[in-house]
């Protein structure tokens, strides 16, 4: 079921969902992307094809794929066509004068029949055809009564005053001037004297001036068929000859739909008439062609529809009342029935291209609404987001800064206890931790009793740097659970073992402890079992690091260093996610803004289309175009 003429929101919905609902499976996809198909559209459709099958779902495919701008590019293109269009529609109905388009397709007799209107065999008639010419006949009187040939310049405006616009030829002539330009498409003025009295001439009439124009035949080529459609915009009436032998051709009802688009009633001759055996059944599928190609003509046919022979018209002194009657109706379309044949054109191009636009509108806003819906929608759920980070901003920077906080103090706090547990050992000549890098030494005897000193100096003293380490490790750990609140994996290493004798702090407790060491070893040599050596050079070794006010240099240099080093891995964290927080924050309020902008549009479009489609009903029925086509 194709959408109703007379357009509403609700009839485009209504009608989408009933063609939907008839679609196969298959097709229900591509329908979905498209609102409103070609057919509906008189003025403004749009002709894309895709491949050599050209097939209408191949266009309906393309259509789909374009995007709005495409699309609103190729409807501005039709928009501006139609415009200059109803210009040369404006200048035709203010034109007194009246012009005649006789064509159809090639070997139908069009000339033969306009020599036929003329009494005068005129225009070239060949079995090859070979009129590539449009030919426009008028009356000698508006030449001085000359009987001449004006062939027209291209690219220079015809002027019947100035020779300069146009070169001069004899009626004998013109068979040779359009066989020697037989490749070019030429314009040509003929003008004839017709002798008959007003009553029976078309161009001697007596009332306005008429001219007829013998056209290229459709079917000769494209270019020849497109500038035959360029001319319609000039023509008052259409004259259409088709040969009763092959009805109506590909081109002929392609011609025929569009020209029945503006100008509704068409003048049909069906030529060759008299060589048809079986007349009623040739009459009968010309009519229930042209039922199909023209509505309009088909409901007037008795007075638009003509079964005629051209040439028989033509001999003289031979009665043809068939041909009598077709030029008496062709009189009076023309002279008597101008509202039909000029007014009338220009009414439903005008009633074609208001209906155009108001489905058109219509289908915007119903595009639009949907727009505004969705548009409304992501706002309703971007929007609270947003908010809710705003309102949490403050509660996650105040959350970080205790995670520092916290995590600094944690640090340095189990430092402290595990490196003052490891004095406490290795004042009691033990190593500082249970695994140490390097063992404490075995008693060599009285004679090594110096490289023993030296090892148990260096066992404790690497048992101290083990036990840094394991705070170190710890204070890894603390800072790993930093992942908890959202700092993504940390730098793996930033808290290195640090050496112990390359740690300037370290430096300075280093030394009293070597000379402490130095200073003891005689007495350890007299007076010490050695198995009291490691408990002295243990005391010996802490009391060098111990203050006078009770303060212990190693424990708090290295509990500062290992806070520092926690905070500032933290800190790195926290930093990465705000930054990441920050970041998520500003594309939220990106979507936030863009779906503001987009409801703002879409609600001027939708009132926008919305006035369009009101205002162009108003116009179709206050100027009695309203149509129920």
């Amino acid at each position: 079921m194709g959408i109703t003429r007379s357009v509403t929101l609700a009839s485009i919905a209504d009608a989408q969902e009933e063609t939907e609902d008839v679609s196969t499976p298959d097709d229900k996809e591509n329908e979905s992307q498209r609102l409103l198909p070609s057919s509906d559209f008189h003025v403004l459709r749009l002709d894309l094809k895709l491949g050599a099958s050209g097939v209408s779902n191949a266009a309906t495919s393309l259509v789909s794929q374009l995007e709005k701008s495409s699309i609103a590019n190729l409807i501005d293109e039709r928009i501006g066509a139609s415009l200059n269009h109803i210009d040369k529609l404006r200048l035709r109905v203010e034109d007194t004068s009246s012009k005649v388009l006789v064509t159809g397709d090639l070997n139908a007799g069009k000339s033969t029949f306009v020599n036929a209107l003329l009494r005068r065999e005129v225009m070239p008639v060949d079995q090859q055809p070979c009129t590539t010419a449009f030919c426009e006949v008028h009356d000698a009187t508006e030449n001085s009564g000359k009987e001449e040939v004006h062939v027209l310049k291209e690219g220079v405006n015809y002027d019947i005053n100035d020779d300069t616009t146009f070169v001069r030829g004899t009626i004998a002539d013109l068979e040779e001037i359009v066989s020697e330009n037989e490749d070019t498409q030429q314009m040509i003025k003929l003008y004839l004297a017709d002798t008959r009295a007003p009553s029976e001439s078309l161009l001697n009439n007596g009332v306005v001036d008429i001219s007829l124009i013998d056209a290229p035949g459709l079917n000769r080529d494209s270019l020849k068929t497109t500038a035959l459609f360029a001319r319609q915009e000039e023509i008052d009436v259409v004259v259409f000859v088709v040969s009763a032998e092959n009805h109506f051709t590909l081109s002929a009802k392609e011609f025929l739909w569009n020209a029945s688009n503006e100008k509704a009633y068409l003048f049909i001759v069906v030529n060759k008439y008299d060589q048809i055996k079986n007349k009623e059944k040739c009459r009968r599928l010309v009519l229930e062609q042209i039922k199909q190609l023209s509505p309009r003509t088909y409901e007037d046919a008795q007075d638009l529809v003509h079964f005629v022979d051209s040439a028989t018209a033509l001999q003289p002194y031979t009665a043809n009342p068939a041909f009598d009657d077709l030029e008496s109706s062709l009189r009076s379309f023309v002279l008597v029935k101008r509202s039909k044949s000029k007014l009338h054109p220009v009414s439903t191009y005008l009633q074609n291209l208001l209906s155009d636009i108001e489905l058109l509108a219509g289908a915007n806003a119903i595009v639009a609404d949907a727009e505004l819906q969705d548009a409304r929608t992501n706002l309703d759920q971007a929007r609270p987001v947003l908010e809710k980070m705003k309102a949490g901003r403050e509660e996650l920077e105040t959350g970080l800064e205790a995670t520092e906080e916290e995590g600094a103090d944690s640090a340095a706090s189990r430092t402290r206890s595990i490196l003052t547990g490891a004095l406490e050992r290795v004042g009691q000549g033990k190593l500082g931790v249970d695994q140490s890098s390097v063992p404490m030494p075995s008693y060599p005897g009285i004679l090594g009793i110096w490289d023993y000193a030296r090892d148990v100096r260096r066992a404790l003293l690497a048992s101290l740097d083990s036990a840094v380490k394991l705070a170190e490790d710890e204070a890894r750990a603390i800072t790993s659970r930093g992942q908890a609140v959202g700092a993504r994996g940390l730098i793996e290493g930033v808290l290195r073992i640090t050496d112990l004798i390359g740690n300037e702090r370290t430096r300075t407790w280093a030394a009293p402890v070597l000379g402490a060491v130095t200073i003891g070893l005689t007495a350890y040599l007299i007076l010490e079992l050695p198995t009291s050596i490691p408990r002295t050079v243990g005391r010996r070794v802490r009391a060098s690091v111990t203050r006078k006010d009770g303060g212990e240099v190693f424990v708090d240099a290295h509990a500062t260093r290992v806070s520092k080093e926690t905070r500032k891995v933290l800190r790195l964290a926290s930093w990465d996610l705000r930054e990441r927080f920050r970041g998520a924050m500003e594309e939220r309020g990106k979507e936030v803004k863009g779906a503001e902008e987009m409801e703002k549009k879409a609600l001027r479009a939708k009132e926008w289309f919305g006035d369009v489609g009101r205002r162009t009903g108003e116009i179709r029925a206050g100027a009695g175009l309203a149509d129920a086509a």
